[in-house]
């Protein structure tokens, strides 16, 4: 994606210097919440999420990664709305801010694989493995 852009979110502090800059732009979404959002702005059938969307398969994006590029063009769209910010007269700010979305969207689904895995993890250790009769 834009690996340079957000290798500098590796470090908490700067997540951290973000956060109180520009709030969280996920504030009220849950990771379950987020993965729904994601599969339903990927089945959307018309409209601009539905254009982005044919758009990047085009291009040869993967499904999920175009799943969070419709995420993130979501939460862009919010953001600006609620601070009223011009794309173009904030050019620098609405950048940095897209980054810092694709980087909270990842938290997220980071978050809810490991809630996901911790799940599997229960279950498993509750009936053990199921080995197939005869082997």
């Amino acid at each position: 994606m834009y690996p340079r852009a957000l290798a500098k979110f590796q470090d908490q502090a700067i997540k951290d210097q973000y956060l109180e800059k520009y709030g969280d732009p996920l504030d009220e979404v849950s990771p379950q919440d987020l993965m729904d959002l994601m599969e339903n702005l990927w089945l959307s059938t018309r409209g601009n999420y539905a254009s982005l969307r044919d758009g990047l398969t085009r291009k040869g994006v993967d499904p999920w990664t175009c799943r969070q590029q419709l995420a993130q063009a979501y939460f862009k769209a919010m953001y600006l709305r609620e601070h009223e910010l011009d794309e173009d007269e904030d050019k620098s700010k609405v950048e940095d801010v897209t980054d810092f979305i694709l980087v909270r969207i990842h938290d997220h689904i980071r978050e809810f694989q490991a809630r996901e895995a911790e799940q599997d993890a229960r279950t498993r250790d509750k009936f053990g493995i199921r080995m197939p009769r005869g082997y």
